[in-house]
């Protein structure tokens, strides 16, 4: 699809990739961005984005805010999901809490905003959803364990909904990034991509109809790895 012109949402809009994205969305020349916060104090970076981008309130374990969207966005060419929490836990030390808000923000959450604004992606004709995953979710990384259980959770789900959102003419992406440098990996002792960088590489992918979208050095070169051979991957993810 071609971002030009376009009518977009994304979530988790107010830091990160997802602020990333809203800028380099702005400069392909959307025409409305819909950018997404959870919490009043979060909204403030949105403000200053300027006339094409509309600030929502959005908390992915509130259904209230959720059944909004349809009414906020009743037309939509493009989707990004990118709201998602980073829990940096082993699975076998992580409450069963914890566990179950990973999942209820990375897959039910994101779940529950799809199908919320699917009527408004196919009143647009030609559009597309984006789920921004990691490369954890392709191989479980054992020191974040219940983040990367959730991301592959939301790997399958994109995998789920793309061939039957096909005949509607809605395509379906992932993008499984590698650590980018964000408030979720600080204090963490690795090397991290800019956040500009991966949210460029995203928006090129889903431009281009690239379905797994690998948007920076690490994920390209450990993508296909997973594509060849799921296993070695698993034992590559084994020691961090």
């Amino acid at each position: 699809m071609n971002i030009l012109d376009s009518t977009v949402l994304v979530t988790g809009a107010n830091r990160g990739i997802g602020y990333a994205l809203v800028e380099k969305l702005l400069g392909k020349g959307a025409t409305k961005v819909y950018a997404t916060y959870r919490s009043d104090e979060n909204r403030a970076p949105l403000d200053g984005l300027g006339d094409r981008v509309f600030p929502v309130h959005l908390d992915l374990a509130d259904p209230s805010t959720i059944a909004q969207l349809p009414h906020t966005a009743p037309s939509l060419n493009l989707l990004v999901n990118n709201a998602g929490i980073f829990t940096g836990a082993n699975v076998l030390d992580e409450t069963e809490d914890q566990l179950r808000n990973d999942l209820q923000t990375n897959l039910f959450g994101t779940l529950a905003v799809t199908k919320a604004l699917l009527p408004s992606l196919r009143k647009a004709g030609t559009s597309a959803i984006a789920n921004v995953s990691s490369i954890a979710a392709l191989a479980a990384m054992p020191s974040f364990g219940g983040y990367s259980i959730s991301k592959a959770a939301l790997h399958s789900m994109t995998q789920a909904i793309r061939g039957t959102l096909r005949t509607d003419g809605i395509s379906v992406h992932g993008a499984y990034p590698g650590p980018v440098a964000t408030r979720l990996t600080e204090g963490f002792d690795m090397d991290t991509a800019p956040a500009p960088v991966v949210a460029e590489n995203i928006l090129n992918g889903i431009e281009n109809g690239v379905e797994d979208i690998f948007p920076d050095s690490m994920a390209e070169q450990l993508g296909p790895v997973f594509l060849v051979s799921p296993k070695q991957l698993e034992r590559t993810f084994a020691d961090f």
